[in-house]
C-alpha cells in the first residue's frame, strides 16, 4: 500500500522552481521516499499550476520521511524557497489499494 501525497502550487519563475524540486528531491530521496516529481497541469481547473507528488512505500516510511524532513535544516530552506517562489494551492495525500 503506497501512500502519496500530492501538494500543488501556483505562480513562480519556472527555471527557479525546477530548480528547487531538485533541491528537494535529493533530500526527499535521502530520507526514504521512493520518488519526488515535479509536473505542470496543462488542462483543467488547475492549468498552468505545479504538482508535486511523492512516494512512500507504506505509512512507517510516510511517518519516517515525515519525521526526517521536519528536522532537516535544508529541507526547511528549499520549502521556504518554495513559498517565496509560488503559493501553496493544494495538498492532498492518497493511500494506494494493491490489486
Amino acid at each position: 500500500m503506497s501512500i502519496v501525497q500530492f501538494t500543488r502550487f501556483k505562480g513562480g519563475d519556472r527555471e527557479q522552481l525546477i530548480k528547487n524540486a531538485r533541491a528537494a528531491k535529493q533530500i526527499v530521496e535521502k530520507h526514504g521516499a521512493e520518488f519526488l516529481r515535479l509536473s505542470q497541469f496543462h488542462t483543467g481547473q488547475w492549468a498552468g499550476e505545479w504538482l508535486v507528488t511523492t512516494r512512500c512505500a507504506n505509512w512507517e516510511i510516510f511517518g519516517k520521511v515525515q519525521e526526517a524532513l521536519a528536522k532537516d535544516p535544508d529541507f526547511a530552506k528549499v520549502l521556504a524557497r518554495a513559498r517565496e517562489l509560488g503559493e501553496l494551492t493544494g495538498r492532498n495525500i492518497a493511500v494506494g489499494i494493491d490489486l
